[in-house]
């Protein structure tokens, strides 16, 4: 048998004390464990291939899954996206930028724009979080990921989220433009689409422009015209009327003997005998005064004129001949309390107050109120080159929206806007017919005690001149007063 040998006991006490050094040495390290425990939190191996998933599904849903090879996941999401983009892409390119604006200035139709948009938010955002956390990663992000998500969120909300606060603006502007802001009631815009003519009818509409400035205590109609749209013929009439025209007549037999320009003031501040308010009293006696029916009206003051004009960009014009006027009251274009302005002949790019001050002036050498309406058409017709340019109307329309909703109240259906900017692009350079009723249509009235310096119509004389500016439709309509033929030199006789 062999003996155990037996350790002294200060070598077992020795031995049991080592391992505990070894413990103690392990404990000591473990800080440093603890600090690439945290780098590893920050940096997730991960991190870049998911945020680049989320990535590529933030730019096209579907995309990310694709990448995390979920290919069945991948058409579910791309599917209803590839399927938008497909009918938005068509809708666009068939139409002008006109046409577009025309097709969504519907207050219903920007509703359903932003639930759209809302949607295509919704589903972007699901697409880019079931990228992100795709089942193949594991379950918790790296800092580095969080903040790769973060950032991708935020490049899809804030698009959005800019949309639908332009949406939402829009959508108010137009409800002011074609709801009107108290000027009129929903009775009356009833009664106004009923009135309104079928599709291959004539579209008579009454632009009136308020003279409304801070020295003026009464809101006068200083400019009227009718704009008549033949859908057929693809042409248009302009025809504007002197605000100092007296004894109107009107729908109840009777003659209006103030001044044209003053009855819708009037009439609306007599209820009793206009109960249809002022501006559908004014649309019913220049329809008679036309031989029409007035269908709709745009009202524009001062101030929306030149919004108008700025928001498009200025309009050009081609002055005919040079004018001033030393007796303009400057409103815009001089400094407060400085008289006078004028224009030379030739090409002219106006801003909005110029273009106002151009289609003010009216005493001037050679000018007059009738000189001033044919100066004012030639701004209408200015304004609706601007808006129908390529790209014009795109590039300016925040602006347009904001002039639009402040300052321009119409009773116009805004369902009928597609068509009449189909016709407007439609329109050939010679297809717009421009008149202004004057002499002999009308007589000089001179300065009448009460009413000043008045015009007065030849109702059968205008009568007629108007059955051959307001053909039926698909008729090409005869300008007024009739082109001088040029006549040619008789040809010397042959020798």
């Amino acid at each position: 048998m062999h003996a155990r040998r037996v350790r002294p006991s200060g070598q077992e006490t020795r031995a049991v004390r080592r391992p505990t050094q070894f413990v103690s040495a392990a404990t000591r390290r473990r800080p440093a464990a603890h600090a690439v425990t945290r780098d590893a939190a920050s940096f997730a191996p991960d991190d870049l291939r998911r945020t680049t998933a989320a990535f590529s599904s933030a730019v096209l849903p579907g995309l990310g899954q694709l990448l995390n090879g979920r290919h069945r996941l991948a058409r579910w999401f791309a599917l209803p996206t590839l399927i938008l983009l497909a009918v938005v892409t068509l809708f666009v390119a068939t139409r002008s930028p006109a046409r577009l604006f025309a097709s969504v200035v519907s207050p219903s139709a920007m509703s359903a724009l932003l639930m759209v948009n809302a949607i295509v938010l919704a589903w972007r955002v699901a697409a880019v979080l079931h990228a992100f956390f795709d089942g193949r990663y594991p379950v918790r992000a790296g800092r580095a990921g969080a903040a790769g998500l973060v950032l991708v969120l935020a490049a899809v909300v804030v698009p959005h989220g800019v949309a639908n606060a332009w949406g939402s603006t829009a959508k108010s502007a137009f409800a002011q433009i074609f709801e009107g802001d108290g000027a009129i009631g929903p009775g009356q815009l009833v009664a106004a689409a009923d009135r309104g003519p079928g599709n291959d009818e004539r579209m008579n509409i009454l632009v009136v422009g308020i003279d409304k400035t801070p020295s003026r205590s009464a809101t006068l109609t200083d400019s009227l015209t009718v704009v008549s749209i033949d859908p057929v013929g693809d042409t248009a009439t302009i025809v504007s009327l002197p605000r100092d025209l007296v004894r109107v007549p009107l729908v109840n037999g009777n003659l209006f003997g103030p001044k044209l320009n003053s009855l819708m003031a009037y009439a609306d501040r007599h209820p009793e005998q206009f109960p249809e308010g002022g501006m559908r009293a004014l649309e019913d006696a220049v329809g008679l005064l036309l031989g029409i029916e007035i269908h709709y009206y745009a009202q524009i003051d001062f101030f929306g004129f030149v919004k108008l004009v700025d928001a498009v960009g200025g309009v050009d014009i081609t002055v005919k001949k040079s004018i001033y006027d030393e007796n303009y009251d400057g409103l815009g274009v001089n400094p407060e309390g400085v008289r006078g302005w004028g224009v030379d002949a030739g090409p002219n790019h106006f801003t909005g107050w110029e273009a106002l001050a151009y289609s003010r002036l009216r005493k001037a050498d050679g000018e007059s109120d009738f000189t001033r309406a044919a100066r004012q058409q030639e701004v209408l017709l200015a304004i609706r080159d601007r808006i129908m340019a390529d790209g014009g109307l795109l590039t300016n329309l925040p602006s347009l929206i904001e002039a639009l909703g402040v300052f321009v109240i119409t009773d116009l259906p805004t369902d009928r806007l597609p068509d009449l900017a189909a016709v407007a692009e439609d329109m050939g350079p010679d297809a717009v017919v421009r008149a202004v009723l004057k002499k002999p249509l009308i007589k000089t009235g001179g300065i009448d005690p009460v009413y000043g310096s008045i015009q007065v119509p030849d109702l059968a004389a205008i009568l007629e001149v108007a059955k051959t500016l307001f053909p039926p439709p698909g008729e090409m309509p005869v300008p007024w007063p009739s082109p001088v033929p040029t006549t040619t030199p008789p040809a010397s006789p042959a020798p």
